[in-house]
Protein backbone atom coordinates (compact mmCIF):
# COMPACT_ATOMS: atom_id res chain seq x y z
CA UNK A 1 0.00 0.00 0.00
CA UNK A 2 1.32 3.41 -0.65
CA UNK A 3 1.49 5.53 2.47
CA UNK A 4 3.35 8.63 0.96
CA UNK A 5 0.47 10.62 0.30
CA UNK A 6 -1.82 8.99 2.02
CA UNK A 7 -2.55 12.00 3.90
CA UNK A 8 -6.39 14.30 3.19
CA UNK A 9 -4.74 17.48 4.85
CA UNK A 10 -1.69 20.09 4.51
CA UNK A 11 0.21 22.55 7.08
CA UNK A 12 -1.58 25.41 4.66
CA UNK A 13 -4.91 26.19 5.68
CA UNK A 14 -7.51 28.06 4.08
CA UNK A 15 -9.33 30.28 6.89
CA UNK A 16 -12.57 31.33 5.41
CA UNK A 17 -15.42 28.09 5.99
CA UNK A 18 -18.90 28.48 6.04
CA UNK A 19 -21.90 26.18 7.37
CA UNK A 20 -24.73 25.38 5.60
CA UNK A 21 -28.15 24.19 7.20
CA UNK A 22 -27.08 22.86 10.95
CA UNK A 23 -28.83 19.95 11.75
CA UNK A 24 -27.53 19.52 15.63
CA UNK A 25 -25.26 16.40 14.94
CA UNK A 26 -24.55 16.30 18.67
CA UNK A 27 -20.22 17.09 17.70
CA UNK A 28 -20.25 19.49 20.92
CA UNK A 29 -21.41 16.91 23.32
CA UNK A 30 -18.94 14.19 21.79
CA UNK A 31 -16.33 16.41 22.26
CA UNK A 32 -13.60 14.99 24.53
CA UNK A 33 -14.67 11.77 24.45
CA UNK A 34 -12.09 9.25 22.84
CA UNK A 35 -13.30 7.90 19.58
CA UNK A 36 -9.89 5.70 19.12
CA UNK A 37 -6.71 4.48 21.34
CA UNK A 38 -3.45 4.26 19.91
CA UNK A 39 -1.27 2.68 22.55
CA UNK A 40 -2.96 3.52 25.46
CA UNK A 41 -3.34 7.24 24.67
CA UNK A 42 -6.83 8.51 23.66
CA UNK A 43 -7.36 9.79 20.49
CA UNK A 44 -9.74 13.01 20.59
CA UNK A 45 -13.18 13.07 18.56
CA UNK A 46 -12.98 16.68 18.30
CA UNK A 47 -9.69 16.03 16.73
CA UNK A 48 -10.97 13.84 14.09
CA UNK A 49 -14.26 15.44 13.94
CA UNK A 50 -12.17 19.05 12.63
CA UNK A 51 -10.13 17.07 10.42
CA UNK A 52 -13.39 15.19 8.77
CA UNK A 53 -15.04 18.64 8.44
CA UNK A 54 -12.29 20.42 7.02
CA UNK A 55 -11.79 17.59 4.41
CA UNK A 56 -15.91 18.26 3.63
CA UNK A 57 -15.61 21.27 3.32
CA UNK A 58 -12.11 21.53 0.65
CA UNK A 59 -13.50 18.15 -1.11
CA UNK A 60 -17.40 20.15 -1.55
CA UNK A 61 -15.85 22.83 -2.87
CA UNK A 62 -13.70 21.04 -5.29
CA UNK A 63 -15.87 18.01 -6.18
CA UNK A 64 -19.97 19.32 -5.20
CA UNK A 65 -20.63 20.60 -8.75
CA UNK A 66 -19.79 17.21 -9.78
CA UNK A 67 -21.18 15.25 -7.92
CA UNK A 68 -24.57 17.07 -6.33
CA UNK A 69 -26.37 15.87 -3.26
CA UNK A 70 -25.27 11.99 -3.06
CA UNK A 71 -21.37 13.14 -2.92
CA UNK A 72 -21.52 11.93 0.95
CA UNK A 73 -23.91 9.29 0.32
CA UNK A 74 -21.35 8.03 -2.09
CA UNK A 75 -18.36 8.59 -0.55
CA UNK A 76 -18.82 9.82 3.02
CA UNK A 77 -17.69 6.70 4.91
CA UNK A 78 -14.89 6.11 2.51
CA UNK A 79 -13.73 9.71 3.57
CA UNK A 80 -14.06 8.87 7.20
CA UNK A 81 -12.36 5.83 6.67
CA UNK A 82 -9.35 7.78 5.32
CA UNK A 83 -9.14 10.27 7.69
CA UNK A 84 -8.92 7.62 10.81
CA UNK A 85 -6.12 6.29 8.89
CA UNK A 86 -4.46 9.44 8.13
CA UNK A 87 -4.85 10.23 11.99
CA UNK A 88 -3.47 7.11 13.21
CA UNK A 89 -0.26 7.22 10.98
CA UNK A 90 0.49 10.84 12.18
CA UNK A 91 0.47 9.74 15.38
CA UNK A 92 2.85 6.60 15.52
CA UNK A 93 5.05 9.18 13.19
CA UNK A 94 4.71 11.36 15.91
CA UNK A 95 6.01 8.34 18.43
CA UNK A 96 9.41 8.05 16.01
CA UNK A 97 10.37 11.64 15.46
CA UNK A 98 13.28 11.07 17.95
CA UNK A 99 15.18 8.38 15.76
CA UNK A 100 14.77 10.45 12.81
CA UNK A 101 15.72 13.83 14.45
CA UNK A 102 12.43 15.28 13.67
CA UNK A 103 11.69 18.52 15.40
CA UNK A 104 9.27 21.51 15.46
CA UNK A 105 10.94 24.73 15.92
CA UNK A 106 10.35 27.85 18.21
CA UNK A 107 9.21 29.58 14.82
CA UNK A 108 6.93 26.74 13.66
CA UNK A 109 5.03 26.42 16.97
CA UNK A 110 4.40 30.41 16.52
CA UNK A 111 3.33 30.09 12.95
CA UNK A 112 0.97 27.31 13.95
CA UNK A 113 -0.65 29.44 16.77
CA UNK A 114 -0.85 32.12 14.51
CA UNK A 115 -2.56 30.05 11.99
CA UNK A 116 -4.87 28.27 14.69
CA UNK A 117 -5.96 31.97 15.78
CA UNK A 118 -6.59 33.38 12.27
CA UNK A 119 -8.45 30.18 11.59
CA UNK A 120 -10.83 30.56 14.80
CA UNK A 121 -11.24 34.68 14.33
CA UNK A 122 -12.57 34.51 10.54
CA UNK A 123 -15.26 31.91 11.43
CA UNK A 124 -18.59 31.76 12.92
CA UNK A 125 -19.11 30.24 16.18
CA UNK A 126 -21.75 27.73 14.57
CA UNK A 127 -19.34 26.70 12.13
CA UNK A 128 -16.12 26.54 15.05
CA UNK A 129 -18.79 24.42 17.19
CA UNK A 130 -19.85 22.17 14.25
CA UNK A 131 -16.11 21.46 13.85
CA UNK A 132 -15.41 21.06 17.19
CA UNK A 133 -13.06 23.84 16.96
CA UNK A 134 -11.20 25.02 19.14
CA UNK A 135 -7.41 27.22 19.31
CA UNK A 136 -6.05 24.03 21.00
CA UNK A 137 -7.42 21.46 18.13
CA UNK A 138 -6.58 23.57 15.36
CA UNK A 139 -2.76 23.88 16.81
CA UNK A 140 -2.64 19.70 17.06
CA UNK A 141 -4.09 19.38 13.70
CA UNK A 142 -1.49 21.63 12.02
CA UNK A 143 1.60 20.20 14.45
CA UNK A 144 0.75 16.73 13.50
CA UNK A 145 0.42 17.45 9.76
CA UNK A 146 3.58 18.79 10.00
CA UNK A 147 5.36 16.42 11.68
CA UNK A 148 3.90 14.01 9.01
CA UNK A 149 5.58 15.78 6.43
CA UNK A 150 8.91 16.25 7.99
CA UNK A 151 9.05 12.31 8.88
CA UNK A 152 8.21 11.56 5.49
CA UNK A 153 10.81 13.40 3.93
CA UNK A 154 13.08 12.09 6.37
CA UNK A 155 12.11 8.26 6.25
CA UNK A 156 13.02 9.18 2.04
CA UNK A 157 15.76 11.15 2.55
CA UNK A 158 18.79 8.88 1.12
CA UNK A 159 16.42 6.83 -1.43
CA UNK A 160 17.90 6.57 -4.74
CA UNK A 161 17.04 9.20 -7.29
CA UNK A 162 18.92 8.11 -9.94
CA UNK A 163 16.77 6.72 -13.07
CA UNK A 164 18.23 5.81 -16.72
CA UNK A 165 16.69 6.54 -19.99
CA UNK A 166 16.85 2.57 -20.58
CA UNK A 167 15.14 1.88 -17.29
CA UNK A 168 12.00 4.37 -17.59
CA UNK A 169 12.06 4.26 -21.42
CA UNK A 170 8.50 4.52 -23.13
CA UNK A 171 7.02 4.49 -26.08
CA UNK A 172 4.33 6.28 -27.91
CA UNK A 173 1.25 4.96 -29.81
CA UNK A 174 -1.50 6.56 -31.65
CA UNK A 175 -4.39 3.72 -32.46
CA UNK A 176 -8.45 3.89 -32.93
CA UNK A 177 -9.93 1.09 -31.37
CA UNK A 178 -13.68 -0.23 -33.10
CA UNK A 179 -15.08 -1.61 -29.99
CA UNK A 180 -17.32 -4.74 -29.88
CA UNK A 181 -18.21 -4.48 -26.26
CA UNK A 182 -21.95 -4.66 -25.24
CA UNK A 183 -23.80 -1.92 -25.25
CA UNK A 184 -27.13 -0.49 -23.25
CA UNK A 185 -30.37 -0.02 -24.30
CA UNK A 186 -32.64 2.90 -22.96
CA UNK A 187 -33.93 0.57 -20.18
CA UNK A 188 -30.13 -0.16 -18.91
CA UNK A 189 -30.20 -3.89 -20.46
CA UNK A 190 -26.80 -5.24 -21.90
CA UNK A 191 -26.86 -5.86 -25.52
CA UNK A 192 -24.21 -7.55 -27.62
CA UNK A 193 -23.43 -6.85 -30.72
CA UNK A 194 -24.48 -9.19 -33.47
CA UNK A 195 -21.76 -10.90 -35.63
CA UNK A 196 -23.20 -8.60 -38.73
CA UNK A 197 -22.46 -5.60 -36.74
CA UNK A 198 -18.78 -6.85 -36.06
CA UNK A 199 -17.82 -7.59 -39.14
CA UNK A 200 -19.16 -3.89 -40.20
CA UNK A 201 -16.72 -2.66 -37.61
CA UNK A 202 -13.71 -4.95 -38.96
CA UNK A 203 -14.32 -3.62 -42.51
CA UNK A 204 -14.08 -0.10 -40.81
CA UNK A 205 -10.71 -0.82 -39.43
CA UNK A 206 -9.65 -2.62 -42.59
CA UNK A 207 -10.86 0.95 -44.25
CA UNK A 208 -9.15 3.08 -41.70
CA UNK A 209 -5.78 0.83 -41.67
CA UNK A 210 -5.35 0.94 -45.72
CA UNK A 211 -5.76 5.31 -45.76
CA UNK A 212 -3.08 5.46 -43.18
CA UNK A 213 -0.97 3.58 -44.95
CA UNK A 214 -1.08 5.29 -47.11
CA UNK A 215 -0.04 8.34 -45.35
CA UNK A 216 -2.78 10.12 -44.25
CA UNK A 217 -3.17 11.30 -40.73
CA UNK A 218 -5.07 8.96 -38.46
CA UNK A 219 -7.22 11.06 -36.54
CA UNK A 220 -8.26 12.62 -39.80
CA UNK A 221 -8.45 9.44 -41.72
CA UNK A 222 -10.74 7.97 -39.09
CA UNK A 223 -13.29 11.02 -38.63
CA UNK A 224 -13.67 10.32 -42.47
CA UNK A 225 -15.38 7.31 -41.97
CA UNK A 226 -16.97 7.69 -38.20
CA UNK A 227 -16.84 11.58 -37.42
CA UNK A 228 -17.65 10.60 -34.08
CA UNK A 229 -14.28 8.38 -33.54
CA UNK A 230 -11.00 10.01 -32.95
CA UNK A 231 -7.45 8.63 -32.84
CA UNK A 232 -5.95 8.57 -29.50
CA UNK A 233 -2.33 8.27 -28.06
CA UNK A 234 -1.07 6.80 -25.27
CA UNK A 235 2.60 5.64 -24.15
CA UNK A 236 4.25 2.60 -22.43
CA UNK A 237 6.93 0.88 -21.03
CA UNK A 238 8.47 -2.67 -20.07
CA UNK A 239 6.56 -2.49 -16.87
CA UNK A 240 3.71 0.14 -17.11
CA UNK A 241 0.72 1.71 -19.64
CA UNK A 242 -2.77 0.91 -20.47
CA UNK A 243 -2.53 -0.58 -23.76
CA UNK A 244 -3.74 -4.19 -24.82
CA UNK A 245 -0.83 -6.14 -24.27
CA UNK A 246 -2.03 -8.56 -27.82
CA UNK A 247 -1.59 -4.42 -29.28
CA UNK A 248 1.44 -3.96 -27.58
CA UNK A 249 3.01 -6.83 -28.95
CA UNK A 250 2.14 -5.61 -32.34
CA UNK A 251 3.42 -2.76 -32.64
CA UNK A 252 6.72 -3.08 -30.53
CA UNK A 253 8.91 -3.67 -32.79
CA UNK A 254 7.64 -1.14 -35.12
CA UNK A 255 9.87 2.19 -36.19
CA UNK A 256 8.85 5.32 -35.54
CA UNK A 257 5.93 6.62 -38.34
CA UNK A 258 5.41 2.78 -39.10
CA UNK A 259 1.79 1.31 -39.06
CA UNK A 260 1.13 -2.30 -37.81
CA UNK A 261 0.83 -4.43 -41.57
CA UNK A 262 -2.57 -5.66 -40.33
CA UNK A 263 -6.00 -5.25 -37.63
CA UNK A 264 -5.41 -6.57 -34.76
CA UNK A 265 -8.49 -8.18 -32.93
CA UNK A 266 -8.47 -8.29 -29.53
CA UNK A 267 -11.51 -9.37 -26.74
CA UNK A 268 -12.58 -5.34 -26.73
CA UNK A 269 -12.62 -5.22 -30.63
CA UNK A 270 -10.53 -4.00 -33.79
CA UNK A 271 -7.12 -1.58 -33.35
CA UNK A 272 -5.69 0.28 -35.78
CA UNK A 273 -2.41 1.10 -34.52
CA UNK A 274 0.79 3.23 -35.45
CA UNK A 275 4.34 3.80 -33.74
CA UNK A 276 4.38 7.12 -33.10
CA UNK A 277 7.89 7.27 -31.20
CA UNK A 278 10.26 4.89 -29.54
CA UNK A 279 11.44 7.00 -27.12
CA UNK A 280 8.73 9.73 -25.88
CA UNK A 281 11.37 11.94 -24.00
CA UNK A 282 8.43 13.71 -22.08
CA UNK A 283 7.05 10.31 -21.28
CA UNK A 284 9.99 8.91 -20.17
CA UNK A 285 10.89 11.73 -17.85
CA UNK A 286 7.37 11.45 -16.14
CA UNK A 287 8.05 7.27 -16.04
CA UNK A 288 11.38 8.48 -14.29
CA UNK A 289 9.42 10.48 -11.43
CA UNK A 290 7.14 7.72 -11.22
CA UNK A 291 10.23 4.81 -10.41
CA UNK A 292 11.56 7.36 -7.45
CA UNK A 293 8.07 8.12 -6.16
CA UNK A 294 7.53 3.98 -6.13
CA UNK A 295 10.86 3.42 -4.50
CA UNK A 296 10.21 6.29 -2.15
CA UNK A 297 7.00 4.42 -1.03
CA UNK A 298 8.56 1.36 -0.50
CA UNK A 299 10.83 2.67 1.63
CA UNK A 300 8.31 4.42 3.78
CA UNK A 301 6.39 1.13 3.81
CA UNK A 302 9.58 -0.90 4.92
CA UNK A 303 9.77 1.82 7.81
CA UNK A 304 6.02 2.42 8.60
CA UNK A 305 4.44 -0.92 8.42
CA UNK A 306 6.54 -2.75 11.40
CA UNK A 307 5.63 0.57 13.39
CA UNK A 308 1.77 0.41 12.34
CA UNK A 309 1.67 -3.23 13.20
CA UNK A 310 3.49 -3.10 16.56
CA UNK A 311 1.04 -0.20 17.63
CA UNK A 312 -2.17 -0.88 19.68
CA UNK A 313 -4.85 0.41 18.31
CA UNK A 314 -8.87 0.26 18.77
CA UNK A 315 -11.59 2.06 17.82
CA UNK A 316 -15.10 3.73 18.62
CA UNK A 317 -17.25 2.45 15.77
CA UNK A 318 -20.51 3.26 17.31
CA UNK A 319 -18.76 6.97 18.30
CA UNK A 320 -17.59 7.28 14.18
CA UNK A 321 -21.09 6.71 13.06
CA UNK A 322 -21.97 9.63 14.85
CA UNK A 323 -19.79 11.71 12.56
CA UNK A 324 -22.38 12.23 10.06
CA UNK A 325 -22.44 14.19 6.48
CA UNK A 326 -26.07 16.32 7.41
CA UNK A 327 -24.20 19.44 7.69
CA UNK A 328 -22.81 21.26 4.82
CA UNK A 329 -19.33 23.34 4.60
CA UNK A 330 -17.92 25.61 2.22
CA UNK A 331 -14.76 27.48 1.47
CA UNK A 332 -15.68 30.93 1.47
CA UNK A 333 -14.80 33.37 -1.30
CA UNK A 334 -10.45 33.25 -1.86
CA UNK A 335 -10.32 36.45 -0.33
CA UNK A 336 -10.68 35.38 2.70
CA UNK A 337 -7.71 33.25 2.52
CA UNK A 338 -4.52 34.83 3.94
CA UNK A 339 -0.59 33.66 3.77
CA UNK A 340 -1.14 32.34 7.62
CA UNK A 341 -1.13 28.57 6.79
CA UNK A 342 1.81 28.81 4.25
CA UNK A 343 4.26 30.07 6.76
CA UNK A 344 4.01 26.98 8.34
CA UNK A 345 5.20 25.26 5.50
CA UNK A 346 8.75 24.12 5.74
CA UNK A 347 11.16 22.63 2.90
CA UNK A 348 10.90 19.20 4.29
CA UNK A 349 6.45 19.76 3.86
CA UNK A 350 7.05 20.72 0.13
CA UNK A 351 9.40 17.79 -0.40
CA UNK A 352 6.92 15.35 0.73
CA UNK A 353 4.19 17.18 -1.53
CA UNK A 354 5.94 15.72 -4.45
CA UNK A 355 6.50 12.36 -3.09
CA UNK A 356 2.06 11.96 -3.15
CA UNK A 357 2.06 11.23 -6.66
CA UNK A 358 1.71 7.45 -7.22
CA UNK A 359 2.67 5.22 -10.07
CA UNK A 360 -0.85 5.12 -11.14
CA UNK A 361 -0.92 9.10 -11.50
CA UNK A 362 2.58 9.20 -13.06
CA UNK A 363 1.31 6.95 -15.63
CA UNK A 364 -1.99 8.69 -15.76
CA UNK A 365 -0.07 12.03 -16.70
CA UNK A 366 2.13 10.76 -19.55
CA UNK A 367 -1.18 9.50 -21.49
CA UNK A 368 -3.21 11.73 -24.23
CA UNK A 369 -6.91 10.74 -23.17
CA UNK A 370 -9.46 11.03 -26.00
CA UNK A 371 -12.68 11.09 -26.53
CA UNK A 372 -12.50 7.28 -28.32
CA UNK A 373 -10.24 6.23 -25.31
CA UNK A 374 -13.00 8.00 -22.60
CA UNK A 375 -15.46 6.18 -25.00
CA UNK A 376 -14.17 2.79 -23.86
CA UNK A 377 -12.89 3.14 -20.53
CA UNK A 378 -14.74 0.87 -17.88
CA UNK A 379 -13.31 2.58 -14.60
CA UNK A 380 -15.13 5.41 -12.81
CA UNK A 381 -12.98 7.68 -11.22
CA UNK A 382 -14.45 8.68 -7.33
CA UNK A 383 -13.46 11.74 -5.39
CA UNK A 384 -12.49 9.01 -2.64
CA UNK A 385 -9.97 7.67 -4.70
Amino acid sequence: MNRIGKKLLAAGLCLGLALGTVTGCGADTNAGKAVAVLDGENIDYSLVNFMLRFNQAEMQSAYGGLFGDNMWASYGENVKSDIMENVKQMLILEKHMEEYDVTITDEEKENIANTAAAFMESNEKGTLKAMTATQEIVERMLTLSLVQNKMQAAIVKDVDTEVSDEEAAQKKVQYVLFSTAATQDEEGNSVEKTDEEKAALKEQAEQLLEVVKGGTDMDEAVKAIDEEKSASTTTYGADNGSLDETVKAAVDSLSDGECADSVIETDSGYYVAKMVSTFDAEATENQKTTIVNQRKSDKFDEVYNPWEEAAEYTQDDELLAEMTFTDTFEVKSTETETEGGSEAETAAESEAASEAETAAESEAASETETAAESETSSETETVAE
